[in-house]
């Protein structure tokens, strides 16, 4: 009887973890496929910009910025994510992975709020060249320096810190590994989390929304058909803004959950690995959006539907010379 007993029990416990290492290598392979896509789609968006160089548009310095985010993702974040997942001495992947990840995830939220304060900007002030190009390119440069320079942090405070299942406290079980807070540290893991809370994902969410909320309430008044003319590229930054807000809100609260001090179980940790995975997508529905506003995001020349006043230069100048010229040649023939 109890050798049956120990014979079931050897046989749940061995179909739990064969569905943990599956559900483990989905989100790996998940990991894989998010990789390929962002390094070659953004290699791709990278090098049309600069062989039609597209940078003297401001939007397409904005685009720049967030496609060098997400290249750096697939080129950096996730190997060293998927190399530490399968390495022992992995404390220096590690940190490098979460250097890379959070400075992206500061660069392409503030690259969105400074595109939508740029539109809105021209809506409201179309007579004034408030922002030009250089500026935008200054902005965006600085905004990559504070953003490797604020998160330098997280060099300093996440390790690698194996995990056991709490359910069989076995040898053979399989033992993961987390790239969390290290508890040296324990008294700055709250107020880091909330700083990164506060500064990653509340600030730049609620500026986008409020330069929203002022266009809406600008469509009600005279500047309604202004508005209009910049809805193709309105509608740009509430794709860009709303891939962010999904694809963001889910890690920022599993950072929370893995980061606490209480016991960690191996369900949180695959859920925390999956969620990470949702994260690198946010690159991959970036290029289904460039795809879908290719005619605005990498065109040369701008759209007449979309910006107000520009048409095209007249030809009747040139043609002024040709009309002067014939009663000289009349007056020729007659002598």
């Amino acid at each position: 009887m109890n050798t049956s007993m120990n014979w079931s029990f050897m046989l749940n416990k061995s179909a739990v973890s064969t569905s943990e290492d599956n559900f483990f290598n989905a989100i790996v392979f998940l990991d894989a496929m998010s990789c390929v896509f962002l390094v070659f789609g953004n290699f791709f968006i990278l090098s049309l910009i600069r062989k039609k160089r597209l940078l003297g548009r401001s939007t397409n310095v904005f685009i720049f910025s967030i496609a060098v985010a997400d290249f750096l993702n697939g080129l950096i974040a996730i190997p060293t994510h998927i190399m530490f997942l399968y390495h022992r001495e992995t404390i220096y992947l590690c940190k490098c992975f979460r250097f890379v990840s959070y400075l992206t995830k500061t660069v392409v939220p503030y690259t969105i709020v400074f595109m939508t304060a740029e539109k809105t900007m021209r809506i409201l002030c179309p007579t004034r060249e408030i922002v030009t190009v250089a500026r935008c390119m200054f902005c965006t440069s600085l905004l990559w320096f504070f953003s490797s320079s604020f998160n330098i942090w997280s060099v300093v405070l996440f390790t690698a810190v194996p995990i056991i299942s709490p359910k069989n406290e076995s040898s053979s079980e399989r033992t993961y590994k987390r790239c969390v807070f290290n508890q040296r540290f324990l008294s700055l893991h709250s107020f880091f989390l909330l700083m990164d809370l506060f500064i990653l994902f509340l600030v730049p969410c609620t500026v986008i929304l409020v330069l929203f909320l002022v266009l809406v309430f600008k469509y009600f008044t005279i500047l309604r058909e202004r508005i209009l003319t910049y809805f193709f590229v309105v509608k740009l930054l509430l794709a860009l803004s709303l891939n962010v807000l999904i694809t963001h809100a889910p890690y920022q609260v599993m950072t929370f959950l893995e980061n606490s001090p209480h016991v960690q179980s191996t369900e949180r940790f695959l859920l925390s690995n999956l969620l990470t995975s949702v994260f690198f997508t946010r690159g991959i529905w970036n290029l289904v959006i460039y795809g879908y506003f290719k005619h605005y995001v990498c065109q040369k020349q701008n759209l007449a539907s979309i910006r107000a006043g520009n048409c095209p230069p007249k030809t009747e100048s040139f043609r002024l010379p040709l009309h002067r010229s014939r009663p000289s040649n009349a007056r020729q023939n007659m002598m």
